[in-house]
């Protein structure tokens, strides 16, 4: 019991003091929190097996956070909104959003031989350059990927995020510009980051409200899960691992819907809870890691991982340049695509635009919305080949 209750803690307070670490160390800071609790969560599984830890509890707990976390992200957002965006903007992340079906798809069956679970690091892949990392998570569970699988495409995420980011605040805007059409400005400068500041605070009101929500939405899913037929024959909760891409699929269609509720919509403090949930996932993640599940096929992850999203990218530019949309759009959308809203004003503020701001902000929680869908489709219709 003792072993239990010490996960628990684990997985609950660390992201609270590693957050915390993050702000006064500049090199945790740029390393990320979601990385560091993986590494934490890894480094506390030695000790927690010694102890006698049924590291089983860590996979259940991850299974429900996200099923949490999910609908959280999505109920902040605005989506009646997206429909202020220009065709352009609009247009350019639609092209990402097909980019990243297709190269994950030719990806698959390139490295379906020598990569494990190839399908499903496909599908994962899709709805992380559609979203962003709670798509990857949540398709990775959909999909019945391992957890030594999910962290690893996790981790090269964030190494091939890290050379890509770099290039968009640097060499890209210079590059791009010789080959592609100038920005047109219209005028509009949306103050995105003075209005968070003026935000309401969340209360223990707001955040138990938004995760009571969130949690009602993950029962239902189950509870619907649970009634639908068995093909093996189990009853009751035994049905939900049958399910999983089911639960996954509806958790976020309850979060798209009540994101229309303006009750809902404008809770402060549902976004930062389902992130919150994101890292407790990152550190019960790290806690099943099994050392012995590792091979060579973790570089092959890497490569398969670094084809998919620079493919994405080199596809999303050129059909752009072809289509005649600017960089900026181009950029900001792809910044939406890959990485999420959360990326989108370092970005901006490097092409000194802050006009594209709440468009990119807007693609990229279109992105959290849809990312799901296609990740957990395409990786179905992958498992079948």
């Amino acid at each position: 019991m003792l072993p239990a209750i010490l996960m628990v803690l684990i997985i609950a307070l660390a992201p609270a003091g590693l957050m915390r670490l993050s702000k006064k160390v500049k090199l945790l800071e740029s390393l990320g929190t979601v990385f560091l609790c993986y590494a934490v969560g890894i480094i506390l599984s030695f000790p927690m097996k010694a102890l006698g830890a049924q590291l089983t509890l860590a996979s259940d707990i991850s299974s429900v956070l996200v099923c949490v976390a999910m609908p959280l992200i999505l109920f902040s957002a605005d989506l009646p909104a997206l429909r202020n965006l220009a065709k352009p903007m609009l247009g350019s992340f639609a092209i990402n959003a097909v980019a990243v079906v297709i190269v994950a798809s030719l990806s698959f069956f390139i490295f379906r031989g020598a990569v494990n679970e190839a399908a499903k690091v496909s599908g994962m892949l899709i709805g992380t350059y559609t979203g962003g990392t709670p798509n990857m998570f949540a398709i990775g569970h959909g999909l019945g990927a391992s957890a030594e699988t999910m962290m690893l495409v996790q981790t090269s995420d964030m190494i091939a995020g890290g050379i890509y980011f770099f290039l968009l605040v640097s060499v890209l805007p210079g590059l791009l510009k010789r080959f592609m059409p100038e920005y047109k400005y219209v005028g509009a400068l949306p103050q995105v980051e003075a209005s968070a500041e003026q935000a309401e605070k969340p209360s223990i009101y707001h955040y138990a409200f938004g995760i009571g929500l969130a949690a009602l939405c993950a029962i239902a899913a189950m509870g619907i899960c649970v009634m639908i037929p068995s093909k093996y024959g189990n009853t009751g909760l035994a049905k939900l691992g049958e399910h999983t891409a089911i639960i996954m699929l509806l958790v976020t269609t309850f979060g798209i819907i009540l994101s229309f509720v303006k009750k809902v919509r404008s809770c402060p403090g549902t976004y930062e809870s389902g992130q919150y949930c994101i890292l407790m996932f990152s550190v019960a993640m790290g806690l099943c890691f099994d050392i012995a599940a590792v091979t060579g096929g973790a570089l092959l992850i890497f490569v398969a991982l670094m084809v998919i999203q620079f493919g994405t990218v080199i596809v999303h530019y050129v059909i752009a340049k072809l289509v005649g949309i600017d960089y900026h759009t181009t950029m900001i959308t792809s910044t939406a695509g890959v990485f999420g809203p959360a990326f989108i004003i370092p970005v901006a503020k490097a092409l000194k635009n802050d006009e594209i701001i709440l468009p990119g902000i807007l693609c990229g929680i279109l992105g959290y919305a849809i990312g799901n869908y296609l990740g957990i489709g395409l990786g179905q219709l992958l498992l079948m080949i």
